[in-house]
């Protein structure tokens, strides 16, 4: 059928045409990468060896080592950064390590350089190593006392080759809980920040991890890897994406990532664990209880704002429109890196035939089926076989009814009105000296209404078949009949030939 085949062919097209859905849609979290941060914490330990073997001596030593480096976020444009708790509070001891170091140099004896506690062949050196190691008693041979540092490298460009030295306003109670710091951040509009989830719900399936493995820098952006929680929302991954995510922990560089929701481009977590510890994902509402110890609301600023406005058209492949809109966001923040970017493709790819602006409309999609066949080919050829039915049904349908009539005419009175609803028919209209005869008024050759007129088609004609020369009309209709027809080729009423 006509109809049926319309249908389904603007099914078809309503399948090619709806939006095809990614698990990780492209642009899904530039929303956030301008907000990334890498954070690195060294310690500086100051240590003071006491030797007493003849006469008492200090040996005073100075070591700066690292203790520690993951990924961050931005999440209020005054500089408050979250990160895990791994990164700023390692569960490596300073002290050993300067302790290592100390003997190895002074008594010249092989100890590795490391933070692990160790062993050494002479009995005497030996005690004193092992009193040289922390916690500081009575008896210890060595006093240490050790200063944190904590660096963020936001994702700027030029990038910041010294960071912003951050301060620890909140650590959590194991290494996978969210630390909360504070930098300077160094421009009167702020840093950029991510837009921070409320809750991590039961509908998130597609996720992005995102982790910088060295300060970032437009050489250097952050990196994203997919994954996907299974069930939606259990923060448990799926079999094939586990052995991803345990490469992630195992680089180190993962602790503190960003765990993006891909459906709504918003922070909903972050990623920390390694060593005893699994990947586990921390939820964003033990992020925002973190925050609230801190006594610090996440919020955006105005530089988000506008990068934000300007993504719109940059997506749509709008260039041309995106171009002022990303020189506002780098008149607030000179440094934006993803915005320098943009506005570098965005300038390329202007009025040239990758800007939508520059396209003509397409034809509506309506207009064409699957298979290059229009729908108008299927629409017209519906109406041309419904009039076609029409057509032969209805002249069929009065025969056998007048056939079928009880004499009482009611069977005419149908019929008439089938006539009237069907005007004009393709008979031919009488065009004779219809004045002269006595029971057909006369009509100007021009009206092309029934000759007897609508009121009269109930009533019979006085004559059986009427006739001025050699023409013959229906004493039903009063429409002339056609030479040798048998019925009227209006409203079907046999003819009576003489």
């Amino acid at each position: 059928m006509p109809r049926l085949a319309v249908i389904a062919g603007l099914g078809a097209l309503g399948m090619l045409t709806m939006p095809m859905l990614h698990p990780h849609p492209s642009g899904s979290t530039d929303r956030v990468t301008p907000g990334a941060v890498r954070v690195e914490s060294e310690s500086h330990v100051s240590i003071t060896l006491f030797d007493d073997r003849s006469q008492l001596q200090q040996v005073v030593r100075e070591y700066d080592t690292e203790l520690a480096d993951g990924s961050g976020f931005t999440v209020t444009p005054d500089g408050v950064i979250v990160t895990a708790t791994s990164v700023v509070q390692s569960d490596r001891d300073a002290r050993i390590y300067a302790a290592n170091r100390v003997f190895a140099e002074y008594f010249k004896v092989k100890i590795p350089a490391d933070f692990e506690r160790h062993t050494i062949s002479d009995p005497d050196l030996n005690i004193r190593l092992q009193a040289c190691y922390p916690p500081r008693t009575q008896n210890s041979t060595c006093n240490a006392t050790v200063t944190t540092t904590v660096t963020a490298y936001p994702y700027l460009q030029p990038p910041l080759p010294q960071g912003l030295k951050a301060e620890i306003l909140h650590t959590g109670d194991s290494p996978v809980a969210p630390a909360v710091l504070k930098v300077d951040p160094s421009g009167k509009e702020g840093l950029p920040t991510v837009p921070l989830g409320t809750v991590l719900g039961t509908s998130v399936e597609s996720i992005d991890f995102m982790t910088l493995a060295t300060p970032p820098s437009a050489k250097a952006p952050p990196k994203l890897d997919t994954a996907h929680f299974e069930p939606a929302g259990s923060r448990s991954f799926k079999k094939e994406d586990q052995p991803k995510v345990d490469k992630l922990i195992a680089a180190g560089h993962s602790q503190g990532a960003a765990v993006i929701d891909d459906y709504k481009s918003e922070v909903v977590g972050l990623l920390a664990g390694g060593g005893e510890l699994p990947p586990t994902v921390t939820p964003v509402e033990e992020i925002r209880t973190a925050l609230v110890a801190a006594g610090v609301t996440p919020r955006r600023g105005p530089v988000d704002v506008v990068f934000e406005s300007a993504l719109a058209s940059y997506h749509n492949k709008l260039y041309g429109a995106s171009i002022p809109v990303l020189q506002s966001v780098l008149s607030k923040r000179q440094d934006h890196a993803v915005a320098i970017e943009y506005l570098r493709i965005a300038q390329s790819k202007a009025g040239t035939a990758e800007d939508a602006a520059k396209k003509k409309p397409s034809p509506s999609p309506v207009a064409k089926q699957s298979g290059g066949v229009s729908a108008w080919v299927w629409i017209t050829g519906g109406i041309v076989l419904v009039a076609a039915g029409v057509a032969i049904a209805v002249p069929v349908l009065l025969k056998r009814r007048r056939g079928g009539g009880d004499g009482n005419g009611g069977e005419r009175s149908l019929d008439n009105a089938a006539m009237v609803t069907s005007w004009p028919a393709q008979t031919e209209v009488f065009r004779g000296a219809i004045g002269s005869h006595p029971s057909i008024p006369h009509q100007p050759p021009s009206d092309m209404s029934p000759p007897l007129g609508q009121a009269q088609l109930g009533q019979p004609m006085p004559v059986q078949v009427g006739q001025l020369g050699a023409q013959k009309f229906c004493t039903q209709c009063g429409m002339r009949l056609g030479h040798a027809h048998r019925f009227c080729g209006f409203c079907g009423h046999a003819a009576d030939m003489p």
